[in-house]
């Protein structure tokens, strides 16, 4: 026999070859056209729910202001595709919930008496790898999908309500930086004020003009607004020059008795300036300067506490992080307490450097017993075991250790490496007031 002729079994070989061919193809398709589609309605399921999450955080945001009363709103940041064996997902779409900069609320009377409120919009971006969708935006009580660098007008969800039966105008101001990013979900605080004073030194005729991102292309509020005690004036886009996103809407009001303006903070009550019920005579304020922002902690709207841009650092790459903050104020700062907001990596969800100092700097420390963390996102603010303190003009070194994940059945400390990472941190200081720091892109 001559094996050179001999045929046996080639057809099988041959059929084994074309039906893995087959398969190839068919995982080929399927990656292609299947999978894109199923995870284009996983990310419109979660579109619906966090739409369905920000209506509640529009209704938190204006009950929080009438009633007085606290509200707490879970907002879900992003989504998780379903796992796959023989496919492949692109990473999870990863949304970002944030304040924009604080924009001021001028009330003028007929005397010429002027009355600036802090206000800022807050937006909800989505990071889905299939559908194409634009931000949310919070914006004087609207809430409104918009697509960037498009010239298509906005998709109004819930229309404005800070006009009752076209005679009271209701203004809810919405204080203190807050940013989150993730597919987790997160707790949203709304407090109002408590102690601002109600005064009613205005008279006359009043002008109010409020910060807005819908310009008058849009038309939304020229079709919202019936005249009544509450005159349409028009909107005036290039009222903010810092912003050519931000226009002014131009309202006429016949009498202080027609304005309410209350003012709601964000994970903690209002820190910068505040008004209750009516108008009173309050200074405007605006977001810090540097790499992250501080909070509204002056009257004068500057921060006393300035993250310095680029000193964040993840020390041997073990979760233990370094970072400076310069106090730019006119006297000595005292940080009394600290809560760790929020984080981009995803995995770390506390603070634990097993009954070590978790956080210290400038003389200060906080010491949680064994077992204890500083749990990322939590509602309240950890006292300083000892305070803190900047002095006037200086800089000082803090650190943070050891961010890591939750320790499982195992019991160890499982370190993260927060390198590249951002890291959002609340500072209370010894007057009350909060500043809030974003230490970006560790090192």
């Amino acid at each position: 026999m001559r094996f050179n002729r001999d045929r046996r079994g080639q057809s099988v070989v041959v059929g084994t070859v074309v039906l893995f061919g087959f398969l190839i193809l068919a995982l080929s398709l399927y990656q292609v056209q299947i999978v894109p589609q199923e995870n284009a309605e996983v990310e419109f399921q979660h579109f619906e729910e966090v739409r369905n999450d920000l209506v509640e955080l529009r209704n938190g945001i204006l009950s929080a202001g009438s009633s007085e009363r606290p509200q707490f709103v879970d907002v879900k940041l992003g989504t998780r595709y379903q796992t796959r064996v023989f496919t492949v997902n692109p990473p999870d779409p990863v949304g970002t919930l944030r304040t924009s900069d604080a924009y001021n609320i001028t009330i003028t009377d007929d005397s010429g008496t002027k009355v600036n409120i802090s206000t800022r919009f807050i937006e909800y971006r989505p990071g889905y790898n299939e559908l194409e969708s634009g931000s949310m935006w919070y914006d004087n009580s609207v809430l409104y999908l918009a697509e960037s660098n498009s010239n298509r007008p906005a998709v109004v969800i819930e229309d404005q309500n800070i006009l009752v039966d076209n005679d009271t105008l209701r203004l809810t101001a919405v204080q203190n930086e807050f940013s989150a990013s993730g597919t987790r979900k997160v707790a949203v605080e709304l407090y109002p004020t408590s102690d601002a004073t109600d005064l009613s030194n205005l008279s006359g005729t009043i002008d109010v003009r409020i910060p807005t991102r819908l310009g008058s292309e849009d038309g939304y509020w020229n079709e919202s607004i019936e005249n009544g005690s509450v005159t349409y004036q028009g909107v005036n886009d290039s009222a903010y020059p810092t912003s050519s996103e931000v226009s002014a809407l131009l309202l006429q009001v016949d009498s202080p008795d027609n304005v309410t303006v209350n003012s709601v903070g964000i994970q903690s009550e209002p820190s910068g300036e505040t008004v209750k019920d009516n108008v009173g005579p309050v200074t405007g304020g605006g977001a810090g300067a540097g790499g992250g922002n501080g909070g509204d902690t002056s009257p004068g709207g500057d921060p006393e506490l300035k993250y310095v841009t680029g000193t964040g650092t993840d020390t041997d790459d073990n979760g233990r992080i370094a970072f400076e903050l310069e106090n730019t104020g006119s006297g000595d700062v005292t940080i009394t307490g600290i809560r760790v907001d929020s984080t981009t990596d995803e995995q770390a969800d506390r603070v634990n450097n097993d009954g070590n100092s978790e956080f210290n700097g400038a003389g200060g420390d906080l010491n949680l017993p064994s077992g204890q963390a500083l749990l990322i996102g939590a509602a309240g603010i950890t006292d300083l075991d000892t305070n803190a303190v900047v002095a006037q003009g200086s800089t000082e070194t803090f650190n943070l250790q050891q961010f890591s994940r939750s320790p499982g059945n195992s019991g160890k400390i499982k370190s993260r490496d927060m390198s590249g990472d951002n890291v959002t941190i609340t500072l209370r200081l010894d007057d009350g007031t909060t500043t809030t720091i974003t230490i970006e892109n560790i090192s």
